[in-house]
């Protein structure tokens, strides 16, 4: 799509660059040298991913990307001593370093409504990535098997799923296209990134059609954090968005190509475990 001459770029700061969403995001608007300025916040300025990122700062930007981890176990040993990463980010978008109000995830929301801050809330799924992250995918080169393993979830739990290097950074980019022209559609709103509501049978099946390998499911007992051990067991009662039909309207009024899991186990999936996808 071609810009006028007189377009201004928007800059954008992408906080979380080196992780799989905010490196989803940044690599995206990096393809827009026209359209947009990537700057980028990481705490660690000399790791590789952040090397390779072509743009580094955190001043002058018309919009922000900003995304929490509540895995990081840096910080995870000593939050009650320091800033956590949601209170990083508050302090960011809030231009106040001397906040001392502690923040969790779930709270921030609140916080950035209350303040008048201008933005929608982008909500996600499971991430496809995780077969490979989190290694829930594996293949036995001498059984000729996939197994499948994961916490807590059965075969039979629905999930809303999205492959976060393509969808989460498509989404995020019509936003901040469409801001201007379309702010009261997003201004304070939720949307959801997801482009289908699956279970994990739903994915298994996919793999086996795609790999012609036999898949082998396992629940395991714990994730190891028990908190998290009851979200995913309301996952197998409930559902991950109960009601929701995904994709939602809002999502596909952007006009973004949403992609499905076999998009992703035969790009990234399959590659990874060394098999070559069936036609």
């Amino acid at each position: 799509m071609p810009y006028p001459a007189a377009y201004e770029k928007k800059t954008i700061l992408v906080l979380g660059a080196t992780g799989t969403q905010g490196g989803s995001v940044a690599k995206l608007l990096l393809q827009y040298p026209g359209q947009y300025i990537v700057r980028c916040l990481t705490r660690n300025p000399s790791s590789d991913k952040a090397k390779a990122l072509s743009a580094l700062g955190a001043k002058g930007a018309w919009g922000v990307f900003a995304v929490t981890d509540f895995y990081d176990t840096v910080l995870s040993s000593s939050l009650a001593h320091q800033d956590t990463p949601t209170d990083m980010v508050l302090q960011a978008v809030l231009d106040d370093p001397k906040s001392e109000e502690k923040q969790g995830k779930h709270s921030v929301d609140s916080v950035i409504r209350k303040a008048g801050l201008k933005g929608c809330f982008i909500r996600t799924g499971n991430f496809y990535e995780n077969m490979i992250l989190r290694k829930y995918a594996a293949y036995d080169k001498e059984t000729d098997v996939i197994t499948m393993r994961r916490p807590i979830m059965g075969p039979d739990a629905e999930i809303t799923t999205l492959y976060v290097e393509k969808d989460l950074a498509a989404i995020c980019k019509a936003v901040f296209d469409l801001w201007e022209t379309k702010k009261s559609d997003f201004d304070g709103k939720d949307l959801l990134a997801s482009g289908a509501c699956e279970t994990q049978r739903d994915i298994n099946e996919v793999t086996e059609r795609v790999s012609g390998k036999k898949v082998v499911f396992t629940t395991l007992l714990t994730t190891g954090i028990p908190d998290r051990d009851i979200m995913l067991q309301l996952y197998n009662s409930v559902g991950m968005y109960p009601g929701v039909k995904v994709p939602t309207p809002e999502v596909l009024k952007l006009g973004v190509k949403l992609h499905s899991a076999e998009d992703y186990i035969r790009e990234k999936l399959l590659p990874h475990l060394g098999i070559e996808p069936q036609n």
